[in-house]
């Protein structure tokens, strides 16, 4: 099994669905011996936890159960069924299914980078070491290079903080890069650096984008063909301190 066999079944892979099967064995497999399939299913399965966190905070609409059960309500009188009004029944059956299962999913985001902004600072909250550690910049960014993910762009104040070390991440199948620093006391700012293909709607020149996830704000704009991410816990001026245009 390679890896992108692997990633088809893993991304069907739910806690709780039997590891003896021979595809999700196989595939589980595949992760041991991949450090990079590792990575990208360890973040598969954040990020599904996080999803059904929030459809678990999702209150059931009001009638709902009402509604089903009058819809599968047997006929007052029997008679007898052409294949054609079962089909219509099965058709009827499945489109009530597909309203449902509707009302449970999430909205999609109104801005593509407000959804980006989540999902790396979930990432942030669940921790996790990082794939290099050091505390020095050029070193991370020589490491980055290996790895064919280099940030072509390091804001000065940025920059002039001691980091901690990188990691790779993923969004929408392209490849994102993180650089971790300290600020003060134990407080600490994300560089996130991926391809304006990720997030076309970015324009080069444009004024950055704020967006605040919990007591997480996040600022983004494009800098050579690149969207940068700051992140930092704390307001707008917090995260604004950080730009390079500041």
């Amino acid at each position: 099994m390679n890896e992108q066999e692997a990633r088809l079944i893993l991304q069907a892979y739910r806690p709780g669905v039997d590891p003896d099967d021979p595809d999700v064995a196989a595939a589980l497999e595949e992760t041991a011996r991949n450090p990079e399939l590792a990575r990208w299913f360890a973040e598969e399965q954040a990020f599904d936890r996080a999803i059904a966190a929030h459809l678990g905070n999702v209150p059931a609409p009001f009638g709902l159960k009402t509604r089903i059960l009058a819809q599968l309500a047997p006929p007052a009188a029997p008679h007898r069924w052409s294949w054609a009004v079962k089909l219509a029944g099965v058709a009827a059956l499945l489109f009530l299914l597909t309203q449902v299962v509707s009302l449970f999913r999430p909205a999609a985001p109104k801005a593509p980078v407000s959804n980006y902004a989540r999902e790396m600072v979930s990432f942030i909250r669940l921790g996790g070491t990082l794939d290099m550690q050091s505390d020095d910049l050029g070193q991370i960014e020589e490491w980055l290079s290996k790895k064919e993910a280099p940030p072509r762009f390091v804001p000065p104040r940025l920059a002039a903080l001691q980091p901690l070390g990188c990691r790779l991440l993923s969004f929408r199948g392209q490849t994102v890069t993180l650089i971790c620093f300290k600020r003060d006391n134990e407080r600490l700012a994300h560089l996130f650096v991926v391809d304006r293909a990720a997030l076309p709607q970015m324009k080069s020149g444009a004024p950055p984008v704020f967006a605040g996830v919990g007591d997480w704000m996040t600022a983004s704009w494009v800098e050579n063909d690149r969207v940068y991410m700051i992140a930092v816990q704390g307001d707008r001026a917090a995260v604004q301190h950080y730009l390079p245009s500041a």
